[in-house]
């Protein structure tokens, strides 16, 4: 597409670290935040990926979120805690706060983890998928009703499922019939009693449980293949095929970046003085075929 230009995952990781330092951020923690962002490119949820970050950096420099906070931990038992984000980018917050409840489940099998003091964010699926790779059952509640859910697999990525990504589909679906056919339920939307009794308001909870405290892992792991197979793809599920398949393609072919985005990053690098990395080269659609065949 002409309105589309693409860029190195690496180059964008930079590019994107180094505007986050500008607004005030650690360059470890901007270097995080830019990671967690592009986790979405390459899985297919790109309106939550690196497209956000001038928003998020307008925040920031609005004063809106606090670049520098890490968050603390207010309360803490065995396998509990309670996590104060104190206003800190909520991405980067609830990373900690999921550590921390991977940490508890290595100790006592289980890890929750209240998280408070955070504003709305975006899906957090990376996150959930981050603990699952521990390997964890992982859970993120919050707020409200939406919640993301990892369970780790025998084919190297986890099993991810979000609520937020299955609505966002759903609600920017340009099939016009869509909305005259009656709603599916969604197994998703079953659990939103639950996690809105679960969760306070405007809260998260973290889960992160040890499979092997309660069965061998490669028993989960038949179980939960034996499951994905008879899963389809669909808004709000990424399945470990799937998303190896998305990530080889960002690694070789580059994310793709709208030109109205890149004119927003052209404004933040000139504020921050970062240079906008060079895109990578497209080649005409008759190069594409292999060499020797006409």
């Amino acid at each position: 597409m002409t309105d589309v230009v693409r860029y190195r995952l690496d180059d964008l990781r930079r590019f994107a670290s180094g505007l986050g330092v500008g607004v005030g951020m650690p360059s470890t923690r901007a270097s995080a935040f830019a990671a967690q962002l592009l986790w979405y490119n390459t899985t297919g949820a790109s309106s939550f990926g690196i497209e956000t970050l001038p928003d998020w950096l307008e925040r920031m420099a609005r004063g809106e979120v606090d670049p520098r906070a890490e968050g603390k931990v207010t309360s803490e038992h065995q396998g509990t805690a309670v996590f104060d984000g104190e206003n800190g980018l909520p991405a980067l917050i609830l990373a900690r706060a999921g550590e921390l409840a991977t940490e508890k489940a290595r100790d006592a099998a289980i890890g929750l983890v209240r998280v408070a003091n955070i504003k709305a964010t975006g899906p957090a699926a990376g996150i959930a998928g981050e603990i699952a790779f521990g390997p964890f059952l992982a859970a993120v509640l919050g707020p409200g009703p939406t919640w993301s859910l990892a369970l780790p697999s025998g084919d190297g990525l986890p099993a991810v499922f979000d609520s937020t990504l299955e609505f966002e589909a759903v609600a920017t679906a340009s099939n016009p019939s869509s909305a005259t056919r009656p709603a599916k339920a969604s197994p998703l939307a079953l659990w939103a009693p639950w996690a809105t009794a679960m969760v306070p308001h405007d809260g998260w909870l973290i889960v992160a449980l040890g499979i092997q405290a309660i069965e061998s892992l490669s028993g989960f792991h038949e179980r939960v293949s034996s499951t994905m197979r008879m899963t389809d793809e669909a808004p709000g599920r990424l399945l470990p095929t799937t998303w190896e398949t998305r990530r080889r393609e960002a690694r070789e072919r580059g994310i793709p970046v709208t030109k109205a985005v890149v004119n927003r990053f052209s404004e933040w690098a000139g504020r921050c003085g970062v240079p906008l990395p060079s895109p990578v080269a497209q080649v005409p659609p008759s190069d594409r075929s292999p060499r020797g065949v006409m």
